[in-house]
């Protein structure tokens, strides 16, 4: 597994454990001063390159990325990630 880029790890260090409170993309557009693109494209590799349990919730209120934590967060968000990330 390749070593994460800086701007791989800035988002990780974003991104919250668990799915109770996830981060908007909005948010992490503001956060990072990118494109939602770029914060899109980056939160792919890190889920396809590096293997990194990245989820999304994609319901109001309460959207947005974080780190799974368990099986059940896993089952939650995980399926609908990739084929979501290039909207």
């Amino acid at each position: 597994m390749e070593k994460l880029d800086k701007e791989e790890q800035k988002i990780m260090d974003l991104l919250p454990k668990g799915m109770d409170r996830p981060r908007p993309l909005k948010e992490l557009v503001k956060l990072t001063g990118w494109s939602s693109r770029k914060v899109r494209g980056t939160i792919y590799r890190l889920i396809t390159i590096h293997h990194k349990a990245i989820g999304a919730i994609y319901q109001q209120p309460g959207n947005g990325y974080f780190i799974i934590t368990n099986d059940k967060e896993q089952n939650t968000a995980l399926a609908p990630l990739p084929h979501r990330l290039w909207r």
